[in-house]
């Protein structure tokens, strides 16, 4: 049976990495058994986690990225990651699950922040980091957001890239209203980030910022199905 990984990007400061794997177990209440690794870590990166598991004997393993959507981590660190493992252990096997942007529970993730604010005729704007230079993670956004069970028009919007919210502007109707639903794992500097971007672009008081993913249970549902997915 693969052995569930769960990869988060984490950070440099390993008592932040201790943070957000506290936050995981909490999340998941002992639903499997996995191990943690994070990209920008180097005491708990991929190879140090898999490779640790590879030397006791594991071989089959099952990459559950927590990963919005398709861009350079997901799609060139983690494969990385993994080829360099699989030049010393060659008879090593793993699958990578897809990134949790492209589950259907993430449309109904994205409702129910807009329901919680309970306001309607406003234009929702779903928004995540981008990458210009991989347009596989826009196509994963824009389906995200045609997948939305709204009455109200929804945008797809980014940071950078083609998608960006600079270039969103311009096909607005700065009249309105504003509801943006960030895309990632948890409130802090990235939808900091967001904030500031929007606000240099629409109008004072126009704007409602509503709470990230924030491990919200929706995101153990995603995660137990990536698990059951490895398990195939």
């Amino acid at each position: 049976m693969a052995h569930d990984v769960i990869v988060m990007h984490g950070s440099k400061r390993e008592a932040r990495n201790t943070e957000l794997e506290s936050r995981l177990d909490t999340l998941m209440e002992s639903q499997g058994q996995y191990s943690v690794a994070f990209i920008e870590s180097h005491e708990r990166s991929i190879c140090r986690v898999v490779g640790r598991l590879a030397g006791e004997g594991e071989r089959d393993f099952n990459i559950i990225p927590l990963l919005f959507f398709s861009a350079s981590h997901y799609s060139r660190d983690i494969p990385k990651a993994l080829e360099h493992l699989k030049a010393e252990y060659q008879d090593m096997r793993w699958t990578v699950a897809p990134p949790v942007g492209t589950h259907h529970l993430m449309a109904r993730f994205v409702e129910g922040r807009v329901a919680e604010l309970a306001v309607e005729d406003v234009t929702i704007i779903v928004m995540a980091h981008g990458n210009e230079d991989y347009p596989q993670a826009d196509r994963e956004l824009k389906q995200l957001v045609a997948n939305l069970d709204i009455r109200m028009p929804a945008h797809p919007a980014t940071l950078y890239g083609e998608l960006s919210v600079e270039r969103l502007s311009e096909q607005l109707d700065r009249a309105g209203d504003f509801i943006i639903v960030p895309i990632d794992l948890e409130d802090g500097f990235l939808t900091g980030k967001m904030e500031k971007a929007v606000e240099g672009i629409l109008p004072e008081g126009s704007i409602t910022f509503a709470p990230s993913v924030n491990f919200s249970p929706i995101l153990a549902a995603i995660i137990q199905d990536h698990m059951k997915l490895g398990k195939k």
